[in-house]
């Protein structure tokens, strides 16, 4: 079998399963997708791009669902915890709170009717400019700033996450029997010696799977 054999069922199992974001995929992102364009390399201009213009059009189709999913009053604004949240569902788990104030802040505008609040005798004075409660992030907003995170990500940590999919019992190599379960799980009707062939087309040390770096050459290296 060629590289799309493994691309496909690689893209499919993430479909299923999710990208580590904490729950389904198809939560996240309804629909059908394209097969194979989450690892589809990042777009590349002769002059500096937009990182919304660098990433795949999947990754777009997640942005835009994400941003559909957490805005929970349908206003097409997030507040920041739904900017969390919504960021998190994306994979973005390990951002520390001030780079999500600062991200959040640096693309929010000010809710309307906001206005500072009225000075009370004996306190501080209130502030005149808007807390980040006070703020909301249009869709154009949540697009820029998740586009930032997602081209600057390492392709390799999604595709070792979905390597971990697919190795079941954590042995460092994808077997034949692990993707016969990957291909049961998700429904399809693959002949035996295909399933066999993918194992054995990238297997280049006859050790009986497919290795973490195997699996990353495949795509990365076509």
């Amino acid at each position: 079998m060629m590289a799309s054999g493994i691309n496909n069922y690689a893209s499919g199992s993430m479909n299923e399963y999710g990208s580590g974001a904490g729950m389904h995929a198809s939560t996240i992102r309804p629909g059908a997708s394209r097969v194979g364009s989450r690892f589809t390399a990042a777009v590349r201009n002769p002059e500096p791009a937009e990182p919304w213009d660098q990433i795949s059009d999947e990754h777009r189709s997640e942005v835009n669902d994400c941003f559909h999913l957490f805005d929970m009053n349908k206003d097409d604004q997030l507040d920041f915890s739904e900017f969390r949240y919504a960021l998190q569902a994306l994979g973005f788990n390990s951002l520390s709170r001030p780079d999500l104030i600062n991200a959040f802040k640096s693309a929010a505008h000010p809710k309307p009717n906001w206005g500072p609040l009225p000075s009370i005798a004996g306190q501080p004075p209130p502030s005149n400019t808007p807390g980040v409660v006070d703020l909301r992030l249009s869709r154009e907003g949540f697009q820029a700033i998740a586009a930032r995170y997602i081209a600057s990500r390492d392709p390799r940590e999604e595709l070792l996450k979905t390597f971990a999919l697919f190795d079941k019992g954590t042995k460092g190599m994808i077997t034949v029997d692990d993707l016969r379960t990957v291909v049961k799980e998700l429904n399809e009707d693959v002949p035996e010696n295909e399933i066999h062939s993918m194992i054995e087309q990238f297997d280049v040390e006859g050790k009986g799977g497919v290795s973490r770096e195997e699996f990353v050459g495949i795509f990365l290296d076509r």
